[in-house]
């Protein structure tokens, strides 16, 4: 990561650690961030959530359009992976 946004998360956290006591831990391991962009384009799917012209293709969540959160990524994601399912039933 570039140093500018390493130095505001060593800022962030112990600030953020004073608004919820524990956040904050010696031990912690940051794994991890979420960006607040979402991606400005959308690949078209059909009722089934496959793409309309890549037949096999099963576009989810922000980076294919179709979410703008983390919350809303996840139930996409859930969808999807249903329709993935019934899509590999007999």
């Amino acid at each position: 990561m570039p140093d500018f946004a390493v130095a505001a998360i060593r800022e962030a956290i112990p600030a953020f650690d004073k608004q919820i006591k524990g956040f904050a831990m010696h031990d912690a391991i940051l794994t991890g961030v979420e960006t607040r962009t979402s991606s400005p384009i959308c690949i078209k799917r059909d009722k089934d959530y496959q793409s309309i012209n890549s037949h096999g293709l099963y576009p989810a969540g922000e980076g294919a359009g179709y979410a703008g959160g983390i919350f809303s990524a996840g139930i996409d994601g859930i969808k999807v992976a249903e329709a993935v399912a019934l899509d590999l039933l007999p």
